[in-house]
């Protein structure tokens, strides 16, 4: 196995983007009999769910600067954006 890369049962997040991608298209493309059909989708699954959770994880850490008037910086969490998908109250540096 090379350095760095992960293997099938710890992907990293890419490799499961990755995978999934390749699920899809083999789904979308292909006749593939029933059976191997509900492999994919279950793996197709788990890949989503552990996707969702590495994305979780992330927004968590993710703190945004803002400048105060004095021209300090404080980190304040990460707020996502309503569902409109506007932040009104995000300030770029």
């Amino acid at each position: 196995m090379k350095a760095g890369k992960k293997d099938a049962a710890n992907p990293s997040f890419e490799q499961a983007i990755q995978r999934l991608e390749k699920i899809v298209a083999d789904m979308e493309g292909a006749e593939l009999p029933l059976e191997d059909v509900l492999k994919r989708y279950e793996e197709g699954t788990r890949l989503v769910r552990f996707c969702t959770a590495k994305l979780d994880e992330a927004e968590k850490k993710i703190e945004i600067l803002q400048k105060k008037a004095d021209g300090s910086v404080k980190l304040e969490p990460f707020e996502p954006a309503d569902k409109t998908g506007e932040d009104k109250d995000a300030k770029l540096l």
